[in-house]
């Protein structure tokens, strides 16, 4: 398949510039929305194949990307959720499809919820999800948000950055033209030359720390919108352990274990979430 160059634009959202890519396509729009730590460009084939369906969009979050920080260094999961549902409505649309991975499945879920006519039916990969703040699905926040916090964020060059991240979890599962995507439009050039991560550390961690007051699971479950959740059937999986829990009380979807997957479920398997996502959303 032909690699799509998306036009690049912002939209100004809760005092946020929103880094928006249109990646083309015809019919009614699909939104795209990344995990915490990368940005929409990264679903790069996901985009592709979709837009078979429908206009497919992305955009960065905030503090994200080539999106703006936060003015008030809100970094929260409600936030997030805030942040799509005034996407949406900046846009001028209604009832759209969207998909999403880790954080931004979550709070895709959780929108589609609160207002089921901003989102009409959705594809969750990977959402975040437990069952009460000291549910032990939450076991892995303490632990990323020391990784996160000492994270390597200076490279010597994007290939430097590929070779330093092809053999190491998590990115080692990764196809290799994604992991290309984030080590080249996850960084920025610096003033002598070198790469800089555009999610700063310490905005990531705060996303990670404030896991806990949101209630996605919750909310995932009241939503009446159709929902297709996918979970990793390995065990770096965030939510799995749930998966029959929302398969048994889901109150309109169905729930897809994906064998030999784990966490970043699309960036492993993005032809198969394609074919999920477009049988799912046609």
């Amino acid at each position: 398949m032909e690699r799509i160059e998306p036009r690049s634009s912002f939209v100004n959202v809760n005092g946020i510039r929103l880094h928006t890519l249109d990646w083309g396509g015809h019919g009614a729009p699909i939104v795209i929305l990344h995990a915490t730590g990368f940005l929409g460009r990264i679903y790069r084939p996901l985009a592709e194949r979709l837009r078979a369906i429908g206009h497919v969009y992305s955009y960065d979050q905030r503090g994200h990307g080539d999106s703006s920080a936060a003015p008030d260094g809100e970094y929260s999961w409600d936030a997030t959720m805030r942040d799509l549902g005034g996407f949406i409505a900046a846009m001028g649309w209604s009832g759209v499809r969207a998909v999403g991975h880790s954080a931004g499945a979550t709070a895709i879920g959780s929108l589609a919820s609160e207002r089921p006519d901003l989102i009409s039916r959705a594809v969750l990969a990977e959402p975040v999800i437990f069952e009460s703040p000291d549910a032990p699905e939450l076991g892995w926040s303490n632990p990323f948000i020391e990784r996160t916090l000492k994270r390597r964020r200076i490279f010597d060059s994007v290939e430097a950055m590929c070779s330093n991240f092809e053999n190491k979890p998590p990115y080692n599962t990764w196809r290799k033209d994604i992991l290309r995507d984030y080590c080249e439009f996850g960084t920025r050039p610096t003033s002598d030359g070198k790469r800089e991560l555009k999610c700063a550390p310490e905005v990531e961690a705060k996303f990670y720390e404030t896991a806990r007051d949101f209630d996605g699971l919750g909310r995932i479950l009241r939503c009446t919108s159709p929902l297709l959740v996918m979970f990793g059937a390995r065990g770096d999986s965030l939510g799995a352990s749930l998966s029959g829990k929302v398969a048994e009380q889901l109150k309109n979807g169905r729930v897809i274990d994906v064998a030999d997957a784990g966490h970043f479920l699309p960036m492993e398997k993005p032809d198969y979430v394609a074919d999920q996502a477009i049988e799912f959303l046609k």
